[in-house]
């Protein structure tokens, strides 16, 4: 069972090395824009894309929509601001280190584009960019062109070092697993060759009970009296060998047995 729980602490530490980016989908930030539900989810997919490429498979994950809503808390306010792109507060919502929000309006005759990048816990503005075109075309141009540039401005040690950094995550639970694993059999090792040791001496102890009763019992005999005293005394002895041999047995017995257990 032990066995197991180390297991689980190293494949929890090496999953929990990945940082969670959360793409929202980019939305209209007026009712004046006239852009097809599909050509809006386009767009956030060459974000996610953009996203996937710039960034370590290794030391990120990505979130989609569906992942998004899948883990919201199930109220109505927390699902309203995903409609309204509340980017701060989904990405503390669902435990996402990062979370970009992008908005699509009108200047005069032209789109505009605005995509930006938060950390989530700190609320901090890490990076932005906006840009305006005729057509959607040049939305989706610039997003590919700018996107890369826009996930730079996370953590550099996280970026270029992110595959490393879970390389060290990961020998720091080997080496704690290992560690545990020694100790977990070194114990029984150390128990069993104490038992041994015990067993051995109260062996010795018992032989040597021995050899001194029949020595008693032979000067009892030679002397033919009835000293009530030198009868005890190999009795005595007799009893102590008795002990000494099966305390000694058992313990032997019972460090062999540990050392094939464990």
């Amino acid at each position: 069972m032990q066995k197991f729980l180390l297991f689980a602490l190293l494949l929890t530490t090496i999953v929990n090395a990945q940082k969670v980016v959360a793409i929202l989908e980019i939305v209209p930030n007026n009712e004046t824009v006239e852009l097809q539900i599909s050509e809006y989810r386009h767009l956030t997919d060459e974000l996610r894309t953009r996203a996937r490429e710039a960034l370590p498979r290794t030391g990120y994950s990505i979130l989609t929509r569906d992942n998004i809503i899948s883990l919201l808390p199930p109220d109505e306010e927390t699902r309203e601001c995903l409609a309204e792109s509340c980017a701060v507060e989904i990405g503390r919502a669902i435990g996402a280190e990062y979370i970009t929000q992008g908005f699509i309006g009108k200047f005069g005759e032209m789109m505009t584009l605005t995509v930006e990048l938060y950390e989530s816990m700190s609320g901090n503005l890490l990076g932005s960019f906006v840009t305006e075109s005729k057509d959607i075309m040049g939305l989706l141009a610039t997003i590919r062109q700018k996107a890369p540039e826009l996930f730079s401005h996370l953590p550099a040690d996280k970026i270029e070092n992110g595959e490393l950094r879970m390389e060290n995550n990961a020998n720091i639970a080997v080496k704690e697993l290992n560690s545990q694993l020694d100790k977990k059999s070194k114990t029984p090792f150390y128990i069993a060759l104490s038992l041994d040791l015990l067993g051995a001496a109260a062996l010795g102890y018992g032989i040597y009970k021995h050899i001194n009763s029949s020595s008693l019992y032979d000067d009892y005999k030679k002397l033919q009296s009835n000293d009530k005293n030198a009868l005890q005394k190999a009795n005595d002895a007799q009893q102590m060998r008795n002990i000494g041999l099966v305390v000694g047995g058992g313990l032997l017995a019972t460090g062999i047995a540990v050392h094939i257990w464990f």
